[in-house]
């Protein structure tokens, strides 16, 4: 089984790295979706939870680290309040959408409100089977949610505003140093040696990140990474994201019909007008905007920003601030909605 899974990956690393060549927007994370997807619907589907997907996770974070300024700090209490009131609408707009599937399918009102909340979809999941909903048609939503996301606005982004800026995003032609993986090795046993002492919604990310930016400011001191590293990390998240879109996802969404279609187009379509909101009261340009408040997980944009050459740091800091506000808040809506129901 293992050898498979080492050859799947082998193969969307082959495809992301051909994207990336010949110029497509996104190429080694556009590339791996594309592998897993094809896999997962033509092949065979894998499961990489637990310590695969948390390596994949610890290489993200630990290639934002690298890249994350001090300077961030002082500068991400600007965008806390317009990050709540973007994801105070989003809320609504998730609720409002779980209403309209509850009115167009046949699925009982507590399945079509957890197939439609913007929340970390792991969680969602989870406490869509302890309230009662159908866990399978839930998990199938959030999956094609996700994957849409990161799916289209690589792709959409790219077209529109090319690769992004090299300023922001620098890598080198040369190989890997000995530095480099000491480094990597650092961030991986202690991110995981935290995350098996306190572990909570986004723990691997959030520890890879802040340990590889402590190492990188004041232990190691190379430069750039090599230009791969980064796309290692792209392939993973992509590969290991795309093969959840399997045959019974699509067979579930199918059970669901049209309106699963609309709902999900309703989703972006609320994405982007919320990303004008939030560009319209931060300093941020649109595209950054879009990719810091879209419903699609912090490992997933963050990757997005890496593959787009944007600063996946802020983009990082902002969803870790949204999603530990959506797990404050998620229980109490929950309980909410359904006594309204």
């Amino acid at each position: 089984m293992w050898l498979n899974k080492i050859a799947f990956l082998m193969i969307a690393f082959v495809v992301g790295a051909t994207f990336q060549a010949i110029g497509i927007p996104a190429g080694w994370l556009l590339g791996a979706i594309f592998t897993g997807i094809v896999y997962g619907l033509f092949v065979t589907s894998y499961s990489f939870n637990g310590w695969p997907f948390q390596f994949a996770l610890i290489l993200v974070g630990a290639n934002i680290g690298v890249m994350m300024e001090p300077e961030l700090f002082l500068h991400l209490h600007q965008y806390i309040l317009p990050l709540i009131v973007t994801l105070g609408i989003t809320l609504l707009g998730g609720l409002l959408f779980g209403i309209l599937l509850d009115r167009w399918t046949s699925l009982d009102r507590k399945t079509a409100f957890f197939c439609t909340v913007p929340g970390g979809a792991s969680e969602v999941i989870a406490l869509s089977s302890h309230y009662g909903a159908d866990e399978r048609i839930v998990a199938s939503f959030h999956t094609a949610r996700i994957t849409m996301f990161v799916l289209l606005i690589p792709f959409g982004v790219g077209m529109v505003y090319g690769q992004g800026s090299s300023e922001t995003f620098t890598t080198s032609a040369s190989g890997l140093e000995v530095q480099h993986v000491l480094y990597f090795s650092v961030i991986l046993i202690l991110t995981m040696l935290l995350t098996k002492w306190l572990n909570f919604a986004g723990a691997t990310l959030i520890y890879a990140i802040m340990i590889g930016f402590v190492a990188s400011e004041f232990v190691f001191t190379f430069g750039a990474l090599p230009s791969y590293i980064p796309g290692i990390g792209q392939v993973l998240i992509g590969a290991m994201v795309g093969i959840r879109f399997e045959r019974s996802t699509l067979e579930r969404l199918r059970e669901i019909g049209i309106a699963s279609a609309k709902i999900l187009g309703l989703y972006m379509v609320m994405a982007i007008c919320i990303a004008f909101i939030f560009y319209l009261f931060t300093p941020m340009s649109y595209l950054m905007s879009l990719l810091s408040t879209v419903p699609a997980g912090a490992p997933e944009m963050s990757s997005t920003a890496l593959s787009l050459k944007m600063d996946p740091s802020l983009v990082a800091s902002l969803h870790i601030i949204r999603m530990v506000v959506v797990l404050l808040v998620l229980p109490h809506f929950l309980k909410w909605m359904l006594k309204k129901s």
